[in-house]
């Protein structure tokens, strides 16, 4: 049964909505989405009520997203508000003209619930063991403290982007007084909150503050990627990236690259929340991550219908599974090269003297080598290669997830083309590519021993003594089709490793 489910997150500055499919086979993705700026705690501050324009540009919003839903055929909507709702005296009033105009009824989540969610999001798709996780919004600032990889602790502060940039007046240029009262503000009530001061641990961001100090910060470094979820940069960045965002008035500010000019007014207020919380924590790298209370949503409803926990075991191993689903794949013949990869990859350890990441990346190329034959059976490895470089694959690094696309894209041998890409050269050093060439030639050989995709290879042993070899145990056939395809592989082999592979058929 396949299932469309909506979700609206009405936050103090912006409300959004996505929509995502959950196809037959169990696979999801995002069909939709959609953003509108709707500054909902717009004038709020010093009197505790909504304002009738910012209800109004509310209740409008959500209107287009009532007739969204229905053009799309949504079975379900999951719809949640924030801290303006939370926060305002006539938060139920507004709430209540939603659900007159819209048939939508939207739940007020506390500041607790909105940070689980949000470390929901975030865990299930960022590969990270301890951190700081942040989700910086309008109206609030929810702090979560992760220890592997369970939510330990949990706050919501009073202030976010906009209601600071009334408080402080930072929407156009600020003076260096202004600016010392705001770092003061913000620091004094991060320092209420007794475990956060010098945890050095790295910072994950969600929120549109985030994303935009992402952007800015990949325009100023011409990064070559558009993709800002898992992108990374480390303290000396952020404060280069504040202290110019922070000397400048509204004009200049909207000229910055990557900029929203939504933000533009806010970015001062939201930036300095997170430079402040660089300085309490002592921390030096910031993690974007581009999911959050939604995808904390949808992983919630997802993963329930699903009987699994709200956490996956392998952010990874989830996600690239479920591409191979989306892309109907061919399951059983995916994993079972996958493992027989694998076997070589430990058997010859000592022979292409790789790391333990690189078989994670190996395991990625196997099991989506075959993905582009959705597009075209012929040059289905390229296809596959630009699918996997991509796709949502979530516990990579972006140069990680070039580097299984080459890998994908290299399982019939090795294509010069992929070093004349723009994209992939600026990613990858030669020594990527060598390891491209040697992951790719263990994908090569365990793909040939599956030609049929039938089975027919049943395991194999890969060993060193006294020179490479490979046992290869078979169903019965001992001629098999396998048993001759692995043999083209051979010059490679040599050319790779410099010496000579034997095979030995159980």
């Amino acid at each position: 049964m396949t299932e469309r489910i909506a979700i609206i997150d009405l936050g103090s500055n912006s409300a959004r909505l996505i929509v995502m499919h959950i196809y037959v086979n169990g696979a999801y993705n995002l069909v939709y989405h959609q953003k509108e700026t709707v500054r909902l705690s717009e004038g709020m501050h010093g009197k505790g009520f909504l304002q009738e324009e910012a209800m109004l540009r509310a209740t409008e919003t959500m209107k287009i997203f009532a007739q969204m839903c229905e053009l799309m055929k949504v079975d379900k909507i999951l719809a949640v508000a924030t801290a303006a709702v939370r926060n305002a005296k006539n938060g139920a009033d507004l709430l209540e003209r939603i659900r007159e105009q819209t048939n939508i009824v939207v739940q007020t989540i506390g500041g607790k619930e909105e940070a689980r969610l949000g470390y929901i999001g975030a865990v299930n798709t960022i590969d990270i063991t301890d951190a700081v996780l942040f989700d910086l919004g309008g109206g609030s600032t929810e702090l979560t403290l992760i220890n592997d990889r369970k939510l330990q602790r949990a706050v919501s502060l009073p202030f976010g982007a906009v209601n600071l940039t009334e408080i402080f007046a930072t929407q156009d240029k600020v003076s260096d007084g202004k600016l010392a009262e705001l770092r003061d503000f913000i620091t004094q009530h991060m320092n209420k909150v007794p475990w956060l001061a010098g945890l050095a641990l790295p910072i994950i961001g969600v929120g549109g503050t985030a994303r935009n100090i992402a952007k800015m910060d990949q325009k100023r470094k011409n990064y070559p990627f558009n993709k800002v979820h898992n992108y990374r940069l480390g303290d000396i960045s952020l404060t280069d990236l504040w202290r110019a965002i922070t000397a400048t008035d509204l004009k200049q500010r909207l000229k910055f690259p990557g900029l929203s000019s939504e933000r533009g007014d806010i970015i001062v207020a939201g930036a300095t929340i997170i430079k402040s919380l660089f300085d309490v924590t002592g921390s030096d790298r910031l993690i974007i991550s581009g999911c959050g209370v939604r995808e904390g949503l949808f992983f919630q409803h997802y993963l329930a219908h699903t009987g699994q926990n709200e956490i996956v075991d392998d952010p990874l191993l989830h996600s690239t599974l479920n591409m191979l689903l989306f892309y109907k794949g061919n399951v059983a013949h995916a994993n079972h090269v996958a493992e027989l990869a694998a076997a070589m990859f430990d058997g010859w350890q000592d022979l292409h003297e790789l790391e333990p990441r690189d078989k994670k990346m190996l395991h990625v190329a196997s099991l989506l080598h075959d993905i582009g034959i959705t597009i075209n059976y012929y040059d289905h490895a390229r296809h596959s290669a630009y699918l996997t470089e991509n796709a949502r694959l979530f516990g990579l690094s972006h140069r990680e997830q070039m580097l299984a696309a080459v890998i994908t894209g290299w399982h019939h041998g090795p294509a010069a083309k992929y070093l004349r890409n723009r994209l992939y050269s600026e990613f990858l050093d030669e020594t990527d590519w060598q390891k491209a060439r040697k992951l790719a030639l263990l994908l090569a050989l365990a793909e040939s021993l599956d030609t049929t995709q039938m089975g027919f290879v049943k395991q194999v042993t890969a060993g060193l003594n006294p020179s490479p070899y490979l046992d290869i145990t078979t169903n019965s056939l001992k001629d098999c089709i396998e048993l001759q395809e692995i043999t083209k592989h051979c010059k490679w082999f040599k050319k790779e490793f410099g010496v000579e592979l034997s095979f030995r058929n159980q």
